[in-house]
């Protein structure tokens, strides 16, 4: 079998996310009293998605405004080309010109996520995010929380697609504490020996160009296709009740 360069997901050097987890953590702390810290999650994980969507886009943000101010009706495919990414959000806002006008928060942030392209709006409203909208607007959290995310960096060129997956893991796991079983994430390390016993023999060609595996993965009963790319797999967790699958790819941005 040939030599091949392992995916730097599984390289095992430590990546420090202190800084990004702790002040994420610090905006949890805002919703103590009209949450319970079971229920940050529920505010906390939206709002990165949101965010990490948001800062991918910033720099193509302006031009598929324009585009779509032109024409309403542009093509999604043809619209993902002008943002770069996957996805895109048309609405004129964002978080830091929402705080802007605190009287009307709550609708505009509604309008801003209405702008996001059908398969971010899929991810979000999975999660059920409206309800905790309403729910940070008549506790007077929401101006709050709001404006500490838009704060917070998380773009891209800053947060390469490792370091915003162990952000995330971190989080999970913070959230799974109390969890019951079967909430949590599979930890990377449950993960790499999955794959170790997997190309443990017999595997001689898993490498060759082109090929292409299917794997029923039966604890999150998703198919998984394509080893090579299986280094991905890390970023994947377990505690998919509320998210859809493609949420991870896109996510790791592009």
């Amino acid at each position: 079998m040939s030599e091949h360069k392992i995916d730097v997901m599984w390289d095992d050097t430590p990546v420090d996310v202190s800084t990004e987890v702790n002040f994420i953590w610090s905006i949890a702390n805002k919703l103590r009293g009209t949450y319970q810290s079971d229920k940050y999650k529920d505010v906390i994980i939206p709002m990165v998605i949101i965010r990490r969507f948001e800062c991918a886009l910033e720099n193509t943000k302006q031009a598929v405004v324009d585009q779509y101010k032109k024409n309403p009706a542009y093509p999604a495919k043809a619209m993902c080309r002008v943002s770069g990414y996957q996805f895109f959000n048309t609405s004129e806002y964002s978080l830091s010109e929402l705080v802007n006008d605190p009287d009307h928060l709550a609708a505009n942030f509604r309008n801003y996520i209405e702008g996001f392209s059908a398969n971010v709006q899929d991810i979000i409203k999975s999660l059920d995010f409206d309800k905790q909208i309403d729910k940070m607007d008549k506790n007077n959290r929401l101006l709050s929380v709001v404006k500490a995310f838009s704060e917070l960096d998380l773009d891209p060129q800053t947060i390469d697609n490792v370091k915003m997956g162990y952000i995330f893991e971190d989080l999970i796991r913070r959230f799974s504490e109390n969890a019951e079983a079967g909430d949590h994430y599979t930890g990377r390390d449950i993960i790499k020996l999955m794959v170790n016993i997997l190309l443990a023999e017999g595997c001689d060609d898993i490498f060759d160009d082109h090929k292409e595996i299917t794997i029923l993965d039966k604890a999150v009963t998703r198919l998984i296709q394509g080893i090579p790319q299986i280094g991905a797999i890390s970023g994947l967790f377990a505690n998919v009740r509320p998210m859809r699958s493609y949420f991870f790819d896109l996510l790791s941005v592009r």
